[in-house]
């Protein structure tokens, strides 16, 4: 009697095998996507804080401009924007922000210079905390007072 042999199919270490293979390629897959998917959180948070931060500041230049006696007064306007490095809401709409600089500058030689004896611009740079590192800063000038440095205006 003949035996018949049949070439077709696979052996059952062969379908081992290729469970394995797509094991090993699953768990990869799986550990690559899982990493991407979890940390696209950051660019949404970073953007939030930036446009709060950014509301912050078109609220302190719409205060600076439509009040009229911060327009020519930046000694009472650098006082309403708070203590530096305190935790401050007042022009955040609800946004916490901190005030990292407030300074009295004035122009010389192409750069600014700190002049507390002026009161023609005040240079105010924003955080969100203490520990960002985004901030924001930006130069406010007043219609009245002077520089008193040599070469200023």
């Amino acid at each position: 009697m003949k035996r018949r042999h049949c070439d077709w199919g696979f052996t059952l270490l062969e379908v081992i095998m290729t469970f394995v293979l797509f094991a090993i390629v699953g768990t990869v897959a799986v550990s690559y996507f899982t990493k991407g998917i979890t940390r696209t959180d950051i660019p949404v948070t970073q953007l939030q804080t930036d446009a709060s931060l950014q509301l912050v500041l078109e609220n302190m230049i719409a205060d600076k401009t439509t009040n009229s006696t911060f327009n020519t007064n930046l000694v009472a306007f650098c006082s309403n924007l708070g203590t530096i490095n305190a935790t401050q809401n007042t022009y955040g709409s609800g946004s916490n922000y901190i005030v990292t600089q407030k300074d009295f500058v004035c122009p010389s030689a192409n750069t600014f210079v700190t002049n507390s004896n002026s009161n023609q611009f005040l240079l105010v740079t924003i955080k969100p905390s203490t520990t960002s590192g985004v901030s924001l800063t930006y130069l406010f000038s007043s219609t009245a007072g002077n520089c008193n440095i040599a070469g200023g205006s």
